[in-house]
């Protein structure tokens, strides 16, 4: 059945609706992302973030051709905002499906979903819940489109928070944190949870989120079978820390909003000892690291400071200048 994701032991067909936040994307990588995502879900909600009015134009034709909901934002709102107008559109055009029936998957721009991704979410979603878990979201191993590496997922230890490959055989793993592209939620819960913070703007949307719902008992899972194509930052840069690492460069704009919102989440939110110093000795190690080793230096760190500075001052929002 058309549009209808199926999951193997689920008592019901479970309803699915993408939503896809764009701003100024690839009209070819979209298409790809389209065309592998239709058969998988009910529904497609594009928000656009205040693209150029050419690329507007190009979504409207992709819109029409995968039968998606168009959403367009005059300005660019961030992620959190836009990712929260796509949860409240989806559910006005699915308004009489019950919310535990109803599953919401956020997906960005560049993320393309292996032609069983959601398919595989709901196997584990349904897993999971059958052993008695109070489950907040499932999300895909990451595979980056320029190297081809595969993601590890994000695991707390006692004293921090490492990142465990998948192993053979294995199809469900319990984690401690899921990037936002890929991750699909059931209604009722993102609703017990809370919309995604849009005071934060970008970075740190999907920390503050997986904390929130820690927060109120629920667990998350990766689902290693599940594949999405993406790729995380700007660049990457090779770096030996114990072992071969590939760090993600962004430009100076995201590192004011990485330096702030860790502020800001470290002031606001309940979380476990592990995290709170990995997020403290990793803000450090990234003004360190970004700030005195990744070109252009000066820029990067006059914006780490004012995003440090206006973290302690509780300022969110775009960054105006």
């Amino acid at each position: 059945m058309s549009g209808l994701a199926h999951c193997e032991g689920a008592a019901e067909i479970a309803r699915v609706s993408a939503i896809v936040v764009t701003f100024n994307p690839n009209a070819a990588t979209l298409d790809s992302i389209f065309t592998a995502l239709r058969p998988q879900v009910e529904r497609i909600v594009i928000v656009d973030n205040g693209s150029v009015a050419s690329t507007v134009t190009e979504l409207a034709t992709l819109a029409a051709r995968h039968a998606c909901v168009l959403e367009t934002l005059a300005v660019n709102l961030g992620i959190a905002a836009a990712q929260n107008h796509g949860v409240a559109v989806a559910v006005r055009d699915a308004d009489a499906t019950p919310s535990n029936d109803h599953f919401l998957l956020f997906l960005d721009h560049d993320s393309i979903p292996g032609p069983d991704m959601v398919e595989r979410l709901l196997a584990v979603d349904a897993g999971v819940r059958r052993q008695g878990t109070r489950l907040g979201a499932v999300g895909p191993l990451i595979l980056d489109k320029r190297t081809g590496t595969r993601g590890r997922f994000v695991r707390a230890r006692r004293f921090w928070i490492g990142r465990d490959a998948c192993e053979n055989g294995c199809t469900a793993m319990p984690v401690d944190f899921l990037i936002s592209s890929g991750t699909m939620t059931r209604l009722d819960v993102f609703r017990d949870v809370g919309g995604m913070n849009e005071g934060l703007f970008i970075d740190h949307v999907d920390t503050d989120w997986c904390l929130r719902a820690a927060a109120l008992g629920y667990r998350l899972y990766g689902a290693c079978d599940a594949h999405l194509t993406h790729s995380l930052g700007d660049d990457i840069v090779p770096v030996w820390l114990g072992r071969w690492r590939e760090v993600f460069v962004h430009s100076p704009v995201r590192d004011y909003y990485v330096c702030r919102n860790t502020v800001l989440i470290l002031r606001q939110l309940r979380m476990p000892f592990t995290w709170r110093l990995f997020l403290t000795v990793r803000l450090l190690g990234s003004i360190v690291f970004f700030g005195l080793g990744v070109a252009p230096r000066g820029a990067r760190l006059r914006k780490m400071g004012c995003g440090l500075i206006d973290g302690f001052a509780g300022r969110s929002g775009a960054l105006n200048a």
